[in-house]
């Protein structure tokens, strides 16, 4: 579900007769392999209980966009500010696809290779990747034809 402030930020971005498709967020546990180490050792010291909460709540704040030409990530900072990623609607957008047990995955439209972080953008952790991934493919070939 969008927020109010979501939906005003997509309805003045989206082009003149662009459609809607699919809009989503980001679905992780609370505990997953990669917070389960600091929910141990918050055990001895609760301070580190911050870091995955926080990590919820930015991806509570992410969000995801499939148009009938474009994808769009909102993709939520640690603190207030949101970074716009966009990508054309084009053969081989999703450059890697992630699945895991439940029906969750990755779509991967992008990577970035810093000096110290790697970063992979697009549909992370979405939920029923494979119908995404279906959608996105079936939108790419109506505009690819037309």
């Amino acid at each position: 579900m969008m927020t109010q402030d979501e939906q005003t930020r997509l309805q003045a971005e989206l082009l003149p007769g662009e459609t809607l498709l699919w809009q989503g967020r980001p679905q992780l546990p609370v505990v997953n392999s990669a917070t389960l180490p600091l929910f141990l050792l918050s055990l001895i010291c609760p301070l580190l209980l911050v870091f995955p909460l926080m990590q919820q709540r930015r991806l509570r704040r992410t969000l995801y966009v499939l148009t009938d030409r474009r994808i769009l990530v909102y993709r939520a900072n640690w603190w207030r500010g949101v970074q716009r990623h966009a990508w054309p609607l084009e053969p081989g957008i999703i450059t890697s696809r992630v699945h895991r047990p439940g029906g969750r995955g990755d779509l991967i439209m992008e990577y970035t290779y810093g000096r110290r972080v790697s970063e992979d953008k697009g549909f992370l952790n979405v939920p029923d990747a494979m119908r995404i991934a279906r959608l996105i493919d079936e939108a790419e070939k109506k505009l690819n034809c037309a």
